[in-house]
């Protein structure tokens, strides 16, 4: 378990842009803390939750599914590999969609000596995360028409001179209820001590 040092949680945006009694919530929610773990044992630790995984950074062509809404990279790292710093990005690149129900986005990797290593086998393979940040944006279609309905999540992970800073949001459109954005990203954090918890008081005791 990561135990924060600080922690500020933000409900950004809490609105029912549907009706009394057929809401459609979107609520937004932004996460500042610090803790003693380094970035790269963030890293490791959040890969075996499964939120460093092919599911969030996708090795192959994905539909309605990018890193977010203003072309962020699905991941992006500072890393030492067999002694030498790189960048490491995995971006989205359109590649149009069959149907204009669907946009597809083929991820796009580099540097192109690592093309084949996925970065949830980086401690594997004894590569360091220097810094690291994930983004993943979900836009939803209905019926050939773009929805209104999007999911994105962003963490940003930046280590300093004694602590590491970690930002995260979570947002999420036409929700039927009060509950938290982005659920199942939520629950991959759940190694952040009272994390998950404090995010629903804060929602529920939002006026």
């Amino acid at each position: 378990m990561i135990e924060p040092i600080s922690r500020r949680i933000k409900i950004e945006e809490l609105k029912n842009y549907g009706f009394a009694l057929h809401p459609l919530y979107t609520i937004e929610v932004k996460i500042e803390q610090t803790v003693k773990e380094s970035p790269d044992i963030i890293h490791r630790i959040l890969t075996d939750t499964g939120l460093i995984s092919r599911a969030t950074i996708p090795f192959e062509v994905v539909s309605n599914f990018r890193g977010s809404a203003d072309n962020k990279p699905f991941y992006s790292a500072t890393i030492i590999h067999e002694g030498i710093e790189r960048r490491y990005t995995v971006a989205a690149r359109d590649t149009g969609g069959l149907i204009r129900s669907r946009v597809d986005y083929e991820p796009v990797i580099q540097p192109e000596e690592l093309k084949l290593v996925h970065p949830a086998e980086f401690a594997r393979m004894g590569i360091e995360v220097k810094d690291w940040e994930l983004h993943n944006y979900h836009h939803y279609f209905m019926l050939f028409i773009s929805s209104r309905h999007y999911e994105s999540f962003d963490i940003i992970v930046k280590g300093g001179e004694k602590y590491t800073s970690v930002w995260i949001s979570l947002a999420e459109s036409d929700l039927r209820t009060r509950r938290v954005p982005c659920s199942w990203y939520l629950n991959k954090l759940a190694v952040f001590s009272g994390l998950e918890e404090e995010v629903r008081r804060k929602i529920s005791e939002r006026k």
